[in-house]
């Protein structure tokens, strides 16, 4: 006697559902990361500027660069972590790099999404007619 099966493709329907289903939420999830990373840098970005306002005003220290970044930053707690700023300033010129890490979406072990920005400007002083730099 000869048994003969049939061979269905029952569920695959939801096998392939299953799959694409977590392909499209990893697809998601990149995008939010994307979207938190530009915030970051943004944020960076017009902390440095910030800072330099700050920092190169007459008469000026370079720490009040790094406080004003840094009340920046803080207005924003959840936005950037471990931030750092970092001022230098010569007779001419100041600047300041503000880097700080994005937060993480994808738990991925060692993803990093440490942003790196820096503003430069010249030092506003007082001079004469004539005078070179």
């Amino acid at each position: 006697m000869t048994v003969h099966t049939r061979h269905t493709d029952r569920g695959s329907e939801t096998v392939e559902t299953a799959v694409l289903a977590g392909l499209a939420v990893v697809l998601l999830l990149s995008v939010v990361q994307a979207g938190l990373w530009w915030h970051t840098r943004n944020l960076c970005l017009h902390a440095a500027a910030t800072g330099l306002q700050a920092s190169r005003a007459l008469h000026a220290t370079p720490d009040a660069g790094e406080r004003a970044a840094a009340e920046f930053l803080h207005r924003a707690p959840n936005a950037a972590s471990d931030p750092a700023t970092i001022v230098s300033a010569s007779a001419t010129e100041v600047s300041v790099r503000v880097s700080a890490t994005a937060p993480r979406v994808l738990p991925i072990p060692g993803l990093d999404f440490r942003v790196h920005e820096t503003a430069s400007a010249a030092q506003e002083r007082f001079t004469t007619p004539g005078e070179t730099r």
